[in-house]
């Protein structure tokens, strides 16, 4: 039987034409795909560098030679966020401890969380720590002082409260105290009918000041020491019988202990993208910090000039001229304070605010009072409280008790860094800075709605 021969299919132009239409377009989508691979890959590429390897190194600010980098910058923002979460929530805590008597803790829990939401402000308050800290490295550098690592090690342990050579029993040293008594000129400027029958005290802050603690500490009686009646008759007491309790067995802080404890808080930091070292980074600067803040102050005697003033704050200019021109036409100062001071603390008091010394008043209020001699009253003075009109009753150098002494040389100490930095014209803060501040770790918003919706429940 013969084959059936099929003739082969001519290809026609038409037929080829559209063969190479079709694998031209083909090239060109592979092109394209290729093309936007490539495309993504760069951009991706460009991406990961730009954030691990550009961003990280990108300088916010400079001190000299000394630069301060994106890298070193965020996690010291967002562990000084971390710890302020925790301090607010820890002043929450005591505020539910205490009820009424903890408003205090509140006020200081509710402004920790609104500095958090601002995190432009948490982040320049960071960097400004950062500058003064390159500073810091500088002056100890200048005076031979360093920071070992036994004592790095030693901080870091109280700072998790382990003491492992046992807990250290706090000392007091005595510091002589001269209380200032009234000198004929002071009693010359209120006069007899005018003496304040108290003076302001730490539950009776007047506006624009911060009371020190310069109380005596007394010791509670005990049970042995409550007076006994000669004539009491011994009471029948019923015998108790004895039930045996058991109580759970402390655990014993060993250096175990203290180093779980190291590990967790570690891998707590590590949540929030914070590397470890900024523990030891942050100590080692506070040792630092203290050790050259002792070098400053170390002339610095317990005592200091200060003025023994008085107040009448009013809210407007036009009021406190008011209150000085009948000052000038021989009104009483003590019924001017009365009627017109919105100082509640001390307007029933004369506005006396007693002795003070420098960095305790606002400034504005501080250089009026520190330029009058005794006897001179200010022009209206404004600050943030509204207007004032000083009075200075007396000024000389004072002695200070152990806690004003040491307020003293902090304010010493913040003095002589702030000259300091001034004094710099090395000191660059790049413009975009704020680009790079983390907002995180965020505040909890079980803790943001505790602390602006409160329960006074104490315990």
């Amino acid at each position: 039987m013969a084959k059936n021969n099929v003739p082969p299919k001519q290809v026609t132009k038409k037929h080829v034409a559209k063969q190479e239409k079709e694998a031209k377009q083909t090239r060109l989508l592979l092109t394209g795909a290729i093309a936007v691979t490539v495309i993504v890959v760069v951009l991706l590429g460009y991406v990961l560098i730009d954030r691990y390897v550009i961003t990280p190194n990108k300088v916010i600010a400079s001190v000299g030679e000394k630069t301060i980098k994106v890298r070193e910058f965020e996690p010291m923002v967002k562990y000084t966020r971390l710890n302020m979460i925790n301090q607010a929530d820890n002043y929450y805590y005591y505020y539910q401890m205490f009820g009424s008597y903890g408003e205090s803790f509140l006020t200081s829990a509710q402004d920790l969380v609104l500095t958090l939401n601002n995190p432009t402000s948490v982040g320049e308050q960071v960097l400004n720590t950062m500058i003064e800290d390159i500073l810091i490295e500088e002056e100890a550098a200048k005076r031979g002082i360093t920071v070992t690592d036994e004592e790095l090690a030693q901080a870091m342990q109280e700072a998790f409260n382990f003491y492992p050579n046992g807990t250290p029993t706090p000392t007091i040293t005595p510091t002589p105290v001269n209380t200032p008594t009234m000198s004929l000129t002071e009693i010359a400027i209120i006069q007899p009918t005018d003496t304040p029958t108290s003076l302001p005290t730490a539950t009776n802050t007047p506006e624009g000041w911060e009371p020190t603690n310069t109380s005596t500490p007394t010791l509670a009686p005990t049970a042995t020491s409550q007076p006994v009646p000669t004539d009491a008759t011994p009471a029948l007491e019923a015998t108790a019988t004895s039930v045996p309790t058991i109580t759970p067995t402390p655990t014993v802080y060993t250096t175990q202990v203290f180093g779980n404890n190291l590990k967790d808080y570690q891998d707590n930091l590590k949540i929030y993208g914070i590397p470890t070292d900024v523990i030891e980074k942050s100590i080692r600067a506070q040792l630092l910090r203290d050790k050259v803040k002792e070098a400053i102050t170390a002339d610095l005697e317990p005592k200091q000039l200060q003025v023994h003033a008085r107040h009448i704050l009013v809210a407007t200019e036009s009021e406190a001229n008011t209150v000085l021109e009948l000052l000038k036409n021989g009104e009483d100062w003590n019924n001017l304070a009365a009627n017109y001071s919105t100082d509640t603390a001390t307007k029933n008091n004369g506005g006396d605010l007693g002795w003070f010394g420098k960095g305790q008043m606002v400034t504005e209020f501080e250089e009026a009072a520190f330029a009058l001699e005794p006897g001179q009253v200010s022009d209206p003075v404004k600050t943030e409280y509204g207007y004032h009109i000083i009075q200075c009753l007396a000024k000389g150098e004072n002695y200070l008790n152990a806690t004003d002494f040491e307020n003293y040389k902090t304010t010493t100490f913040i003095n002589w860094l702030q000259e300091l930095r001034n004094s710099r014209t090395d000191i660059v803060i790049e413009p975009d800075w704020t680009e790079y501040v983390p907002a995180t770790p965020a505040v909890p918003s079980s803790l943001q709605n505790a602390v602006f919706n409160p329960t006074t429940d104490s315990q």
